[in-house]
């Protein structure tokens, strides 16, 4: 598939996904008919549990990346 056309698709999941939050806020509508929650309050709910994983997740692929610039310097210089 071309990049173009991933892209597209990405920036319509993009869309879909602000709209879905967006939604109550604009009046599109009102909750979520399968789970009777707002989905602002999931949002809130999904980022609050998330936060602290996305942290140590970040910190473990910055300190992996750097660790092997370490490695590979280590390796140019001999």
């Amino acid at each position: 598939m071309h990049s173009a056309v991933k892209m597209f698709m990405g920036l319509l999941l993009f869309a879909a996904g602000m709209a879905w939050y967006a939604g109550p806020l604009l009046g599109f509508f009102e909750a979520d008919p399968v789970f009777h929650i707002r989905p602002t309050y999931a949002f809130a709910l999904l980022f609050s549990g998330l936060f602290g994983l996305a942290l140590i997740f970040f910190g473990l692929v910055i300190a992996w990346v750097e660790y092997e610039d370490l490695r590979w310097a280590k390796r140019k210089k001999e």
